[in-house]
């Protein structure tokens, strides 16, 4: 397994030369999963925590996993309640104590989850909360903790095919309740396996990458696409990037904001490179290349 971290205590500029990194790949206790869920959890977010996921072609393992930043340290978490069932494709919100489970797909069985399990940290106790209006079960979407309360969900694969993203579904963390909301502008071709980060300054949440077609890979397009979450309803906007470098199209890699931009990192396309996007007012690209003590960054 590779495990590493970036020091991002640097400033990031349009000036970027170099940005290090350190390995942790030789820490002991690392799992072997694949397309498991993370979040950042703890009052002091120094947790980060696994969820489900498949482990050498099986399902019969720990449902969740803790790393401790400050400790360097990897434990399992042994929780109570209703245990959710282990499941892949799941991307875990935490807010206010609390860990939200939705969906996920377990290919052994053909099972497309539409449970919302909840996890509550102060007796790691969990709670399902499904309710009868629920979205369909699906895997590969994105999520995103808004500032109402609302969790966000949007695309994803429902039964083998990607469902549109035309429609963004809310879960009210507040009131235990869903709802729906039709997008308007132009709308991105539809997707698996893609990420999202959110500009707060903006209001915007930021798609990249994914798949259109799980069966034959097709990269969806537009390759980076923008929501606009301060209208309603919440509206696709056009985007103009600039930058020399020409980002590859990606698929389950993973998407950080730091500070102004936008680190994607690994996919099962492309995993030789980290990219770095800017979310300034400038959207400007920056590549990542070499895997020594630092990373060269080109325009």
């Amino acid at each position: 397994m590779i495990f590493f971290y970036i020091d991002c205590s640097m400033s990031f500029s349009s000036s970027i030369d170099s940005i290090p990194y350190t390995s942790l790949s030789n820490l002991s206790g690392i799992p072997s999963i694949d397309v498991a869920g993370s979040s950042v959890v703890g009052p002091y977010n120094d947790i980060i925590l696994t969820f489900g996921g498949s482990y050498g072609g099986s399902y019969g393992y720990q449902l969740i996993y803790t790393f401790d930043t400050k400790n360097s340290t990897w434990n399992s978490l042994t929780t109570y309640g209703i245990l959710p069932p282990i499941r892949k494709g799941v991307r875990p919100v935490f807010s206010y104590g609390r860990l939200y489970a939705f969906g996920g797909f377990n290919n052994f069985n053909g099972a497309y989850y539409n449970s919302l399990d909840m996890l509550d940290f102060r007796f790691f106790n969990w709670t399902n909360i499904t309710l009868s209006n629920a979205p369909s079960g699906r895997d590969g979407y994105v999520s995103a903790l808004l500032s109402d309360g609302n969790i966000l969900y949007l695309g994803g694969y429902v039964s083998g095919k990607t469902v549109g993203l035309d429609i963004v579904y809310l879960y009210d963390t507040n009131n235990n309740l869903w709802q729906n909301m039709s997008t308007a502008g132009t709308t991105p071709e539809s997707r698996g396996y893609f990420t999202s980060v959110l500009n707060l300054k903006k209001n915007r949440l930021i798609i990249y990458g994914g798949e259109s077609n799980r069966v034959y890979y097709h990269a969806a397009v537009p390759t980076l696409a923008v929501l606009d979450l301060s209208s309603n309803p919440f509206t696709w906007i056009s985007q103009k990037v600039s930058g020399n470098f020409i980002p590859p199209h990606l698929l389950l890699h993973t998407a950080n904001v730091v500070h102004n931009y936008m680190i994607l990192a690994y996919a099962a396309v492309v995993s030789t490179a980290i990219l770095i996007y800017g979310l300034s007012a400038f959207y400007k690209w920056y590549k990542v290349t070499g895997f020594s003590n630092k990373f060269v960054a080109t325009p």
